[in-house]
């Protein structure tokens, strides 16, 4: 993955759909730029008023952070370094209560969203946590952002999502793209080949689907007992708002998310999904080299819970076999989000959230 990021840059890395970074295939860069959500530019907006400097004099400061990245990529430090000290104003405890700590960082942010400036690791390791900025100019010459518009960007977007999603809903789709309902009717009603509606069972939404999928959808027979290991972030529960009772039972609602400070968020885990349903988690062991797993129900008949753990070995041999270094959870996010299953299996049942004493 690193070597076609840095070496080959067939994927960008992009902060897009509501301010996530994302890997993006190169040519659609440029709707992934447009449609990103515009968090610091709201912000700046509302909070002008209580800003140590002029807007002339944050453009002043966005032209010097472009002019210094013309010749070579730069980290923070090194902006902080060749754009004039008297633009660099650190801000008051209301600005930083929202999120806005100085000018440069609200300036770099800016500049991110309007698709001028991008940041990568240095290192070239996904893995990495240092950073610097790079015009995007310089990465993306192809790609201009803002010759596209806003409706066209969406319809790409709907047209993608739709392909990936259906059955779903334009709710579903304005909520994953971060976009508006409005936005989201209009693009959704310009793909070709047109979405038609198709009616879900256990609900009176309108569910739409291309019709150029509806005959393979309607005739498709899946096999009895399918079993399948997805992974940790998998759009089967990301892509759609509403996953509850359609493909995790009630009762297991707080099982198959990681949590932060004890509260249940929108973060999936590695899941064993069953005839459709989510029945269980699973983490790659590194010491063991081995694939853990735990079911939701220990009721669950015998030959089943002796196919999963058959399926479960054989994804142990191909992850030993065949992926080698790759990380296959989530980076370590701090000590207060929790992805371990072993860990997170003492508040099942406990509900959405949890009080946890930092």
């Amino acid at each position: 993955m690193d070597k076609l990021v840095f070496d080959d840059q067939k994927l960008i890395q992009l902060a897009t759909l509501s301010g996530c970074t994302m890997l993006v295939p190169r040519d659609q860069a440029r709707v992934a730029l447009r449609i990103r959500t515009r968090t610091f530019t709201e912000l700046s907006k509302q909070a002008r008023q209580q800003m140590p400097l002029t807007d002339a004099e944050m453009e002043n400061l966005k032209t010097a952070i472009l002019n210094s990245l013309h010749s070579t990529p730069k980290t923070t430090e090194q902006l902080h370094r060749t754009v004039p000290a008297s633009l660099v104003k650190d801000f008051g405890p209301e600005l930083k209560r929202i999120g806005l700590t100085n000018s440069l960082s609200l300036a770099i942010n800016l500049l991110k969203e309007e698709g001028k400036v991008l940041k990568q690791q240095t290192k070239k390791r996904l893995d990495s946590t240092e950073y610097a900025f790079v015009l995007t100019a310089n990465l993306l010459p192809e790609s201009d952002p803002f010759s596209l518009r806003l409706e066209e960007a969406c319809t790409l977007l709907a047209a993608q999502y739709f392909r990936a999603e259906a059955p779903a809903r334009i709710k579903d789709f304005a909520w994953w793209a971060g976009i508006n309902v409005t936005d989201a009717i209009k693009g959704a009603s310009e793909v070709k080949p047109k979405l038609v509606p198709i009616a879900v069972e256990g609900t009176k939404d309108e569910f739409l689907i291309s019709e150029s999928d509806l005959e393979a959808l309607l005739s498709f027979k899946p096999p009895e007992g399918a079993i399948s290991f997805i992974p940790y972030r998998d759009t089967f529960l990301k892509g759609q708002r509403e996953v509850v009772n359609r493909f995790v039972p009630a009762e297991h609602a707080d099982k198959p998310f990681s949590r932060w400070k004890g509260k249940l968020i929108n973060d999936p885990l590695a899941t064993i999904v069953l005839d459709g349903r989510v029945v269980g988690v699973w983490e790659w062991n590194d010491g063991e080299e081995e694939v853990d797993l735990l079911l939701f129900d220990s009721s669950i008949p015998k030959s089943v819970d002796k196919a999963i753990h058959k399926r479960a070995g054989e994804l142990a041999n191909f992850i030993r076999a065949s992926l080698g270094e790759v990380r296959l959870q989530g980076s370590q996010y701090g000590p207060h989000q929790m992805t371990g299953i072993h860990d997170l299996k003492v508040f099942w049942g406990k509900g959405a959230q949890v009080d946890v004493r930092a």
